[in-house]
């Protein structure tokens, strides 16, 4: 199976208004994560607020001479197609993507793994209770040093690594690809 991990840096969090800064997709077929293979770039937005600077650290200068989403729409659409999309809280990157796709007359669906939905679930079959799942929990859980986190390549790497694992844990309990997808979307 193709994945495509997933991390935007936005200019806020209304997947309607705001708009992306930034995308990072690193590919991953089955468990294996193609690093070699990283997308990332900036992404000049129509509107920046100065207020999601202190989440994201990203510089105005950067962005001002970055390309826009329209420029790079096209060759993020050829690396997410026929993929399954993966990442934390990954609905909402979904959502501003197809909104943003949209406005250039693109149409594309995505199939979503959350893997903070995916770790509830293996934890439930590990016999251990719900629990609500920060991505610094994430990251303490598979013993991952959270360095450059709010960078979209930095927790686009640090997601590839804990999905590796957690695959490696649903082939123990025999789950499948629909099983992994479904539990993103309780």
């Amino acid at each position: 199976m193709k994945f495509s991990v997933i991390d935007l840096e936005t200019t806020g969090l209304n997947p309607k208004k705001d708009e992306i800064i930034s995308v990072a997709i690193i590919p991953m077929v089955g468990t294996r994560i193609l690093i070699g293979k990283y997308f990332f770039t900036f992404i000049k937005p129509k509107n920046l607020k100065g207020g999601s600077i202190k989440y994201h650290g990203i510089d105005f200068k950067v962005l001002n001479s970055a390309p826009t989403f329209n420029e790079v729409a096209e060759k993020i659409r050829s690396l997410l197609e026929g993929t399954v999309l993966v990442g934390y809280a990954v609905q909402f990157d979904a959502k501003i993507l197809q909104n943003h796709f949209r406005r250039c007359k693109i149409k594309i669906n995505f199939k979503t793994i959350d893997i903070a939905k995916l770790e509830c679930l293996l934890m439930r079959k590990e016999g251990f209770g719900f629990a609500k799942l920060t991505f610094d929990d994430l990251l303490d859980r598979y013993k991952l040093k959270g360095m450059f986190r709010h960078s979209a390549l930095a927790d686009a790497y640090y997601t590839a690594v804990i999905f590796q694992h957690q695959l490696k844990k649903a082939e123990e309990f025999g789950m499948s690809l629909e099983e992994l997808i479904k539990a993103s979307m309780d």
